[in-house]
């Protein structure tokens, strides 16, 4: 019997002598050296990405460039009459026929063999392509096995400090305290724009944004059973009202009542539907814990101090990525957007990228100025139109632009000019090049079309000036109506047509019955087919995975296939689950296949 209330005392006089402020320092330690390591296995990729200076300055800094030499892009501008883009110098009627020899010519010049080809960079070895293919899988809507076990396994590092010789929840409290604000930080690096985790793993905001949210609940539950540890110690002493007027304690209060208030107001329901509040309330709350913790405990006082330098950061790099400038809107009615064209930006991004923008006109109302909304850059660097975007209604901020582009339309018969406040670029492909990759596949829902065309294009553009590897691109469009697709025939003409080396095939999918009196394109240019229903995306992958393969050169080695895709998240994990039942072989044959997804929603 003596034995059990020795061991008890060993263990309480161990716990007692314990350092719980330097366990938990040690493990923020352990955190950023396994980021430190992720870094270092990406090392390759780093210096394959940025394989020449000229990379350095794209998909950082929007600016303008002036285009002194020959252009290989076609300008594609906007017909009032019709409502519809147009190529330039051409007319309507020249959209009717496709005789010409660039449509019907099937066959294409050979390449330079002297081309300057980008390297390419697997991110991991071929033998661990299954166990990839695996990762990918989908735990849930939009949430794949890799990103669950990148939760879990943070879970089980933060679990080492919360239970190393802990006498329990409510008696080694402050270890959870300590535990909570040592957290702030990585919520920070992991949810600011210009994230700093971020830039050493080459992934966008918003592809971290699941774990951004993720710690910040480990973070409140830890807080909670800090506070709730002394709410229930000082019930027991009969203290509760003289404890917790302490002045510390009170800015503790405010601390937990602030992590409430991020907790309520980051759901999923108030994201979706009420942006704003999530936005500004997000500012508040966060200020409030700050402010508390400054007051709170001395000794918290590291890492407040890193997660204001986090947060300036940030501030500093959105500053500089921030232009001003003046932009023509116009209404797209048969796709429900809005185009924007700003031409005094015409470079500075890469495709994927996206930027955040913000009107400055009496037309989007009294608050209207104050709303900032991200859109994909639907235009390739170096654009006669500049920056494009096109955004879609999808909320009162974008029903209003969409009204002065309408308006401005009928009044005049031409765009509106307005002045545009241009946040980024944002998000991307990362270290990833595309046109580093034997072949491209993007796959495109609605108004994630943007994505597609920016992407497409600048494949093109990298062909045109011998810079790419890619000689097959496919371009899958789902649309509900198939009269979606005549705003935009003259563009996917215009494409077609640009391919000289690298073949194009765009194929658009309605997935909305006809009826009645509905308008359905005739006669299409070869290399664009419509269809009804979806797309069958894994007979369509191994089809384009043979045709790069037939189509390289005898002395060159297939560097894999990239598959995009930019839609609704279930649009994402259908496009997921095709490339992972991809026939093995012939994704050995390409030499794997890598996926990118820009996915809609918070």
């Amino acid at each position: 019997m003596p034995f059990f209330p020795r061991t008890e005392a060993l263990q309480a006089r161990a716990a007692s002598t314990l350092d719980v402020q330097a366990l938990v320092y040690h493990t923020v330690i352990f955190l950023l050296a396994l980021v430190a390591l992720a870094f270092l296995l990406r090392i390759p990729r780093v210096l394959a990405r940025f394989w020449r200076l000229s990379e350095w300055t794209k998909g950082h800094l929007l600016g303008y460039t002036h285009n002194t030499g020959p252009s290989h892009t076609t300008a594609i501008s906007f017909d009032a009459a019709t409502g519809y883009l147009k190529e330039a110098g051409s007319s309507q009627e020249s959209h009717s026929s496709y005789d010409d020899p660039k449509f019907t010519a099937m066959t294409r010049p050979q390449r330079d063999p002297n081309r300057l080809l980008p390297p390419h960079m697997s991110p991991n070895p071929s033998f661990l392509r299954p166990v990839v293919s695996l990762l990918r899988c989908r735990v849930a809507p939009g949430l794949s096995y890799a990103q669950a076990f990148t939760c879990l396994g943070y879970l089980g590092v933060l679990l080492y400090p919360g239970i190393y010789r802990s006498r329990g929840p409510f008696i080694d409290i402050n270890r959870y305290g300590y535990l909570a604000v040592s957290q702030i930080p990585f919520i920070f690096a992991l949810g600011t724009k210009n994230s700093v985790i971020g830039m050493f793993l080459g992934y966008g905001y918003e592809k971290l944004n699941f774990l951004h949210r993720f710690v910040a609940r480990i973070a409140i539950a830890a807080a909670h059973l800090h506070a709730f540890g002394y709410f229930y110690k000082w019930c027991l002493n009969s203290n509760f009202q003289e404890e917790i007027q302490e002045p510390k304690i009170y800015f503790g209060l405010v601390m937990l009542l602030c992590f409430d208030g991020l907790l309520l107001t980051s759901l999923s329901f108030v994201r979706k539907n009420a942006y704003n509040v999530f936005f500004y309330s997000h500012i508040i709350f966060l200020s409030g814990v700050l402010v508390g913790g400054f007051y709170h405990y001395p000794q918290l006082l590291p890492y407040l101090y890193a997660t204001v330098a986090i947060y300036a950061l940030d501030k500093l790099l959105r500053l500089i990525k921030t232009r001003i400038s003046t932009a023509t809107i116009r209404p797209i009615p048969e796709l429900g957007l809005t185009r924007v064209e700003i031409p005094n930006i015409n470079n500075g991004w890469r495709a994927g990228q996206h930027v955040r923008v913000r009107i400055l006109s009496s037309a989007m109302g009294i608050t209207g100025w104050a709303e900032v909304h991200p859109f994909t850059i639907a235009s390739e660097p170096g654009n006669p139109e500049g920056l494009v975007l096109m955004c879609k209604k999808a909320g009162t901020w974008t029903q209003k632009l969409f009204a002065a582009a309408a308006t401005s339309q009928t009044e005049r018969g031409i765009g509106r000019e307005v002045k545009v406040v241009v946040e980024g670029p944002y998000g991307g492909p990362g270290f990833a090049m595309f046109n580093s990759y034997s072949a491209a596949v993007f796959v495109a829902g609605g108004s994630g079309i943007t994505f597609a065309l920016s992407a497409a294009q600048e494949l093109i553009g990298s062909d045109l000036r011998s810079e790419s590897r890619v000689s097959v691109i496919e371009l899958v469009w789902v649309i509900q109506d198939a009269s979606s697709l005549f705003p935009l025939i003259p563009q996917f003409t215009a494409m077609i047509q640009r391919c000289r080396y690298t073949r194009l095939s765009i194929s658009v999918h309605y997935t909305k019955a006809l009826v009645g009196n509905s308008k359905v394109p005739g006669v299409l240019p070869p290399g664009l087919t419509l269809s009804p229903g979806r797309p069958r995306l894994i007979s369509l992958l191994e089809s384009t995975v043979s045709l790069a393969v037939n189509t390289m050169g005898r002395d060159e080695s297939a560097s894999g296939m990239i598959v995009g895709v930019c839609g609704p998240v279930g649009l994402g994990d259908d496009v997921t689950k095709s490339v992972g039942l991809v026939d093995p072989e012939k994704r050995d044959l390409i030499g794997g296949i890598e996926m990118h997804e820009e996915t809609f929603g918070w």
